[in-house]
């Protein structure tokens, strides 16, 4: 009924996050859809950068992550930090997402501006599968983060020896 009576679908709170944003959040997926066809922006992003696609990665929403990319949301689109959809997804080890994001072209190597790729954060948190997954998609096990720790020196720092 709102949208309907021309509700305004991209008012934004005062921290930008839009109507798409705190459904996609929620993992209201029903909702999610009718913002989406009824023309929610789906690459507008709150203050700190985080898009739509990124908090439904960061919240583990697969529904959610899967209508927005099927929308064309930005899939590298990070925030602030330089933090990608994809890193979000490795960091909780979301494996459903991680793959997802991989089948739809996410730059596997694409680093927070600390300098932490994907695979880093994987092997520093001692998730084995997701450091399966960015492998098998050849992800640089060389790239190092700003201070020239590599995903083996962070692995061996942690003890992760199923990583190893």
């Amino acid at each position: 009924m709102l949208i309907n009576n021309n509700s305004d679908i991209n008012k934004c709170t005062d921290t930008r996050e839009s109507h798409l944003y705190i459904a996609g959040e929620k993992g209201h997926t029903e909702v999610v859809q009718m913002l989406i066809n009824n023309k929610a922006d789906i690459n507008k992003c709150k203050d700190t950068g985080e898009s739509h696609l990124y908090i439904a990665c960061e919240k583990g929403h697969t529904e959610v992550v899967q209508m927005l990319i099927n929308n064309k949301a930005d899939i590298n689109k990070c925030k602030d930090t330089g933090a990608s959809p994809l890193f979000i997804a490795c960091y909780n080890e979301n494996t459903e997402v991680v793959q997802m994001l991989i089948n739809n072209k996410a730059d596997i190597n694409k680093c927070k501006d600390t300098g932490e790729s994907p695979l880093f954060i994987a092997c520093e948190k001692g998730h084995t599968e997701v450091v399966q997954m960015l492998l098998k998609y050849m992800a640089d096990i060389h790239k190092c983060n700003d201070e020239e720790g590599s995903p083996l020196c962070i692995t061996c720092q942690e003890g992760h020896t199923e990583v190893l």
